[in-house]
């Protein structure tokens, strides 16, 4: 694909910023909501500033560091790019963080107001970590490519969320504007590339079928990202989530979620865990306790 100086000039960029007032109140201008989803429309990504407040952000660094320090710095991957679940506790189970008031409204445009949190992860980069293979985070749904995917609404959205700034030295997400309307990879190779910087506080929030990757750290520093992703409540993808569950979250942790937000976890509650449970034990069970059983 054709590449980019690798600059991010503000004026390139998709973005949106808060204000201090509508970050602290829970109450985004709706004129803010309405030109996010407009670019994000375009584009297939927005840059949201000032989501999260510095105290919030300082919460989350330090649940992170002290939860994660042994096993990040325990992993050995061939690409210094280590990928996981984070557990959904702390302030990673703080609506504040999982549903913020500046962003529920904007995935509600999008994918319907009983949207689902379908993955909660953690990717970091070590110093030294190249860039990451391109790719979308999605795959197709109609097929072989993305010919008919590309003319249906968005229905799986992620949210980026630096722990450090995400700069050309430490490594963002290198995107291709627009290549969420690409069919296929031909067309995705007409399309340069631009590199947009996320500063702590900030979110890069993407359509899963933009064409994008991690760029290297060329840092002395580790550069943590937090990501969630979203999704219509009819769609669900396991793709990459074949040996780590995509959301993790405990019955306890789980019942600290607030009524209005219990929605959005429908997807770890195993709604026939009960059902399996009587049927094996009417396969085990003598026939007069199997039949008291039945009833």
């Amino acid at each position: 694909m054709e590449m980019t100086t690798g600059s991010d000039d503000r004026d390139l960029i998709p973005s949106i910023t808060f204000s201090d007032e509508e970050r602290d109140s829970g109450a985004p201008n709706k004129a803010h909501i309405a030109e996010a989803a407009k670019l994000f429309t375009e584009h297939g990504f927005v840059r949201l500033e000032n989501v999260y407040s510095p105290a919030f952000l300082q919460k989350l660094d330090t649940h992170y560091k002290k939860r994660y320090k042994n096993f990040l710095h325990s992993t050995n991957w061939r690409d210094r790019r280590p990928l996981f679940t984070v557990d959904v506790e702390g302030p990673f189970n703080d609506p504040a963080f999982y549903a913020s008031p500046l962003v529920v409204p904007f995935m509600q445009h999008f994918l319907e107001k009983d949207y689902i949190l379908a993955a909660m992860s953690s990717v970091a980069s070590f110093p030294g970590a190249p860039d990451q293979h391109l790719h979308r985070d999605a795959l197709p749904i109609f097929g072989k490519d993305y010919t008919f995917d590309v003319n249906v609404p968005p229905y799986s959205i992620t949210t980026l969320i630096p722990l450090v700034d995400c700069t050309l030295e430490t490594g963002c997400t290198k995107v291709w504007p627009g290549s969420h309307k690409c069919k296929n990879a031909e067309e995705a190779d007409k399309i340069s590339s631009i590199d947009p910087e996320v500063r702590t506080g900030s979110i890069l929030v993407t359509d899963s079928r933009l064409v994008h990757r991690g760029g290297a750290n060329h840092s002395d520093r580790m550069r943590p990202l937090l990501y969630m992703t979203f999704h219509r409540n009819w769609f669900r993808d396991f793709w990459g989530y074949e040996n780590r569950p995509p959301v993790n979250i405990s019955d306890s942790e789980l019942k600290k979620v607030p009524d209005r937000y219990q929605h959005m976890f429908n997807w770890t509650k195993d709604r026939y865990k009960h059902i399996r449970a009587k049927n094996t034990l009417r396969r085990i069970l003598p026939g007069t306790l199997r039949e008291k059983l039945g009833k």
